[in-house]
């Protein structure tokens, strides 16, 4: 189980050479680490949102109702950008970095 996870948590479609190589460095560590952080920051996003929920079904006044909803709509927001950067740092950012090199700077993993 471990391995099938780290294949999938470590994917990057490059592997860089020469000057770059410290970059494969940074790309072995910060996958497991970002999405561990996903993890926990989206897990506590979750209940935080559960008891807004709560909240909201037992308030008595229109003011704690609007306050409960944008808290809700600012914490679904808050996890979903984070998925948004985590995805783009471990997904995209290495094809960005393929593109902006120089040729010979970046070979297929």
């Amino acid at each position: 189980m471990y391995n099938f996870l780290s294949n999938i948590l470590a994917f990057i479609p490059y592997r860089f050479l020469g000057s770059y190589a410290w970059l494969n460095d940074v790309y072995d560590v910060l996958p497991p680490i970002l999405y561990a952080i996903l993890a926990l920051v989206g897990g506590a996003g979750t209940v935080y949102a559960v008891i807004l929920g709560i909240n909201l079904a037992k308030s008595e006044s229109d003011d704690a109702r609007k306050k409960a909803v944008e808290r809700i709509k600012n914490t679904i927001i808050g996890v979903a950008v984070l998925l948004i950067l985590v995805l783009f740092i471990n997904l995209l950012l290495p094809v960005i970095l393929n593109a902006a090199l120089p040729a010979g700077s970046v070979a297929p993993a």
